[in-house]
């Protein structure tokens, strides 16, 4: 009889999804495993992952929870930690607990940590290896940790806690090239086009030693940072230790030095890990996860620069891997499971079937024609490109093929144009080789890479410059008929036709969109990115033909159909996975819920602000500075605390009409111009909507420990404290469950 193990992935987390572990007497491992955001087609989306979980009890036909034999989470010590709001707060093992129709019993948790480490080293084809984990921070906010695995068994030697290259990265690429969340892989793109620069130095600790480009950084744990209790580095603070730059242009020379810097502060944070590892374990073999571990330029120079012999990169070795760790974890030390489940592919997503592919394009009266390897190869040898759909999708971020954008990459022009016109992305960003495997050493210095996860320099840079980044250097993917016949197939006959074994890779979606996952996804993403041909399995769709205003009219018909399917699926979902619960149940989850979000954005902000007012030194003055009706709720909810205060000054910003009862400000002093030289002069921002704002205006003229801030990105206004208070909390301002 099957047996089945549930990894979810889960908690304020960007990455959530699903993995599930199919196994048995006599019956041969399976693993199925996506996330999230491909099935809700938003990037990062912060929700808990019913369509992944139903997406993969789809695959192997469990029509009930009941029949999955464990659910595996991993954890996060401190909810307080947790700065991103109520839904968030609530971790994914008190959820599945909670409203999961599923035994308690039968849910476990493990270290978020050692979750990467199995994902990685189960996966890999080692014996025994060291492992590298490396990310923003775990579950005990541990930045770096150091593994071992021995046969079936991983073993935890040492982590580290202070604030690491994780999120040194992920700060300056926000906060200084002023990229969105997630745009690490941006940083990387454009660091080759910097050099060093000594007025751009980088904060960072090596496992809290200090390093020559620690000129900013705290001297104190990583959970300290993220809780606040020192407020002299926050990466939403880097701005303002730096000189801004005017320029908008993110090819400029400050940015382009910026990205250079903290690539460079990366690859010899990476080289000091993989060394101490290597010192401690004197293993041959090393196996990486973690964010950082994407950063492949980092890897490459971190296994060159050490002892080690064979190195291996999980392919979802972000947090988008971890459902697969908690259930490959749980498979070998769970259910003590010896066989190893290769992964000699990252092909775990679903087989769509002609009748599927047909019934979109049948029901949207969409022409095309059959086509084989051999008239792909030649429309791409033509200058075409082309959007190719087939087979499982990828796990991880990269394309491997099954869902990838193909192009020529002899010419050198097809970079910038599918930049520009395909992708609408910037123009520094590059793309990937995909090579036959027993061409790879005539073109680079790396034989097998088959999860375009390790860089290397090209020997034959005129052949291919498309596929290239400004250093000559390439994110490699080899291709062999066992991982990939299709695509492999598709390669070989470009090379019959061109001589060349090689084809320009890239991602299947458009900037800013997940890749895509079913055939709808691909014909919706190939009509916004102006794509001349995309490939459904072996049907052939000609874009050229599509005139602009019917294109616009079946996007929009296609997208509204799609949209519809999601919300049927989540009603499934929710109908499959979740409890049932009676309306008096339901009416008592709803007032829990909202009591934990009343007191997660209301009351929290109350307590601290009293708890600061109540400690104040009289030996400093207070400066209040924001709207009339936040000053005024101000003075009305601490008028007790405030009156032992000696010095007491307010400053006005902005008249603001949300509190119209408006009183006279008698106990403060207005001030018309704030005097920064004064000594001992504290802040204290009331202001809501303009803290952020205010912050920084301050900061240029004061130290961040004088200036308290009373929100976070999660926090509601002393406003809306006031009248919930008022209205003794019937005012619902959270009710819904995480989905």
């Amino acid at each position: 009889m099957a047996k089945y193990i549930l990894g979810i992935q889960s908690y304020a987390n960007h990455d959530s999804g699903a993995a599930i572990i199919k196994f048995g007497k006599n019956i041969k491992p399976e693993i199925i495993a996506i996330s999230e955001e491909r099935l809700l087609r938003k990037k990062y989306p912060y929700t808990f992952p019913i369509h992944s979980i139903l997406y993969c009890m789809k695959y192997f036909k469990i029509k009930k929870l009941s029949e999955i034999n464990l659910i595996i989470s991993d954890w996060i010590r401190e909810k307080k930690w947790l700065r991103s709001g109520p839904s968030y707060n609530y971790q994914a093992f008190d959820y599945i607990k909670e409203n999961l129709n599923f035994n308690k019993k039968k849910i476990i948790q493990i270290n978020h940590h050692l979750a990467h480490a199995a994902s990685t080293y189960y996966s890999s084809k080692f014996k025994s290896s060291a492992i590298l984990i490396v990310d923003g921070n775990g579950s005990d906010v541990e930045t770096n940790s150091y593994f071992i695995g021995k046969g079936n068994k991983i073993r935890l030697l040492k982590n580290y806690k202070f604030y690491g290259i994780g999120a040194a990265y992920g700060a300056v690429t926000k906060e200084i090239l002023n990229l969105r969340t997630g745009g690490e892989g941006k940083t990387m793109g454009l660091a080759p086009y910097g050099k060093f620069n000594n007025k751009h130095k980088i904060p960072v600790r090596i496992n809290g030693i200090e390093t020559d480009f620690s000129k900013f950084m705290l001297r104190m744990p990583y959970s300290d940072v993220m809780n606040h209790k020192n407020r002299n580095f926050r990466p939403n603070v880097i701005r303002s230790k730096v000189k801004k730059s005017n320029k908008k242009n993110v090819m400029s020379k400050y940015f382009r030095d910026y990205a250079y810097m903290i690539q460079n502060t990366s690859e010899k944070v990476m080289k000091k890990l993989g060394e101490d590892l290597f010192q401690i374990t004197k293993e041959k073999n090393i196996c990486l996860a973690g964010g950082v571990a994407l950063n492949s330029v980092a890897n490459e120079k971190m296994f060159r620069s050490n002892k080690y012999k064979d190195m291996f990169v999980f392919p979802a070795c972000s947090d988008s891997g971890i459902p697969f760790g908690l259930a490959i974890w749980a498979y070998h030390n769970i259910f003590k499971q010896k066989a190893r489940i290769p992964f000699d592919n990252a092909y775990t997503g679903i087989k769509y079937t002609d009748n599927e592919i047909n019934f979109i394009l049948n029901k949207f009266k969409i022409k095309f024609k059959k086509v084989t390897p051999k008239e792909i190869a030649k429309l791409i040898s033509d200058g075409n490109i082309i959007g190719n759909f087939h087979g499982k999708s990828e796990y991880g971020p990269r394309a491997l093929g099954n869902r990838s954008i193909l192009a020529d990459p002899r010419k050198k022009n097809i970079r910038d144009f599918i930049n520009k016109y395909i992708k609408h992305r910037e123009v520094f960003r590059p793309f990937a080789p995909a090579i036959l495997e027993e061409e790879s050493l005539k073109y680079f210095h790396i034989k097998i890479s088959p999860f375009m996860l390790r860089v290397t320099k090209c020997k034959k840079k005129n052949k291919i410059p498309s596929a290239l980044h400004v250093d000559n250097t390439a994110r490699v993917q080899t291709v062999n008929k066992k991982q990939n016949y299709k695509f492999y197939s598709i390669i070989k006959e470009f090379q019959k036709i061109t001589k060349v074994p090689v084809l320009l890779n890239t991602s299947f979606n458009n900037a800013g969109e997940p890749l895509i996952e079913d055939p709808l996804d691909g014909i919706i993403s190939a009509l916004k990115t102006n794509l001349h041909y995309i490939v459904l399995e072996n049907n052939l769709i000609n874009l050229k033909k599509f005139n602009p205003s019917n294109k616009k009219t079946l996007l929009k018909k296609l997208e509204f159909y799609k949209n519809i399917l999601i919300k049927k699926n989540e009603a499934k979902a929710i109908k499959i996975i979740t409890k049932r619960f009676s309306k008096n149940e339901l009416k008592k989850k709803v007032t829990i819920n909202n009591n934990i979000a009343q007191d997660h954005c209301l009351k929290r902000v109350f307590e601290k602000t009293r708890e600061y007012l109540n400690n104040f030194d009289n030996n400093n003055q207070l400066v209040v500075i924001g709207s009339n009706d936040h000053t005024n709720i101000f003075i009305k909810l601490f008028n007790k605390e405030l009156l032992n205060i000696k010095n007491i000054n307010y400053f006005e910003i902005k008249n603001n009409d949300i509190y119209k009862k408006r009183k006279k400000i008698s106990i403060f002093k207005k001030l018309k111009k704030i005097n920064y030289k004064l000594k001992n002069c504290k802040f204290y921002i009331s202001s809501f909507q303009h803290m952020n704002n205010l912050n920084e205006m301050l900061l240029k003229h004061s130290h961040q420990n004088n200036i308290f801030l009373p929100y976070d990105n999660s926090s509601r206004s002393l406003i809306d404290y006031h009248y919930i208070k008022i209205y003794k909390g019937k005012n619902k301002i959270y009710s819904k469950e995480l989905f």
